[in-house]
């Protein structure tokens, strides 16, 4: 019989659920490889509906720690550790009006810092920048921690842009969304969206076009908060 870690409330009835599985996958008590219970013995466990029991699965199934297959139910799948999204993640999308806040400050000033970056930017500077899209590229590829090398392309920017307080706030913003990124990047396509868009970025900073800049930050951020929303309605049930 299952034993919820956790008292589940209305406001995040999902989430809590996707957090208590998560937490006994990562303690060993669901290793990889062995079936979690099944949608009628977590609902009665958690004392909930189908339709909650499925969105907290997804939500483990989008993070990559699921894998739910017919007739056969949901899987444990084996998570690089270096891979792994930490529960704390969840919850921290929780606060979202908090989240809200800080991605609405990273949307004003990594405009002013992609503007700056076109025509600040030494040669140095842009093979940088360049540097951390091949490793953001690589991550992609390769499926390893693909957030950090995008706060390392983001970082590169900053140094381009020759503004030493654009740098420090915009590596202090970094570490608040640090957890809401791991998450977005579990979601189909966003990494590979994010990739096309980082590149168009390099490309009219290579251009010298601060105009052109702004608008492709501008497009990515909109991109990025309309990723964090979507996380949102995932792990969230309001």
């Amino acid at each position: 019989m299952i034993e919820p870690r956790v008292k589940v409330t209305r406001r995040n009835l999902s989430a809590s659920i996707a957090d208590d599985l998560l937490f006994k996958i990562k303690s060993g008590q669901y290793p990889p490889g062995s079936k979690v219970p099944g949608e009628k013995e977590l609902m009665a466990a958690y004392g909930v509906g189908r339709n909650t029991v499925r969105e907290a699965v997804q939500s483990l199934v989008t993070m990559g720690y699921l894998d739910v297959r017919p007739r056969v139910g949901a899987r444990v799948t084996s998570v690089p550790v270096e891979a792994a999204v930490e529960a704390a993640a969840i919850s921290a999308l929780l606060a979202g009006e908090a989240v809200g806040d800080i991605y609405e400050l990273r949307r004003v000033l990594e405009t002013e810092i992609a503007e700056r970056a076109a025509t600040e930017a030494t040669p140095a500077d842009l093979d940088a920048i360049r540097l951390a899209l091949e490793d953001y590229e690589r991550a992609h590829r390769d499926g390893h921690g693909a957030y950090r090398a995008d706060v390392a392309f983001h970082a590169a920017l900053a140094v381009a842009s020759h503004n030493v307080a654009f740098r420090n706030v915009l590596e202090g913003v970094g570490d608040l969304l640090l957890n809401a990124r791991q998450v977005t990047d579990r979601l189909p396509g966003a990494i590979s969206l994010a990739l096309k868009e980082h590149t168009e970025i390099l490309r009219a900073v290579e251009q010298r076009d601060p105009e052109k800049a702004r608008h492709a930050m501008k497009v990515h951020m909109v991109t990025s908060v309309e990723a964090w929303k979507r996380a949102q309605r995932l792990f969230v049930e309001s």
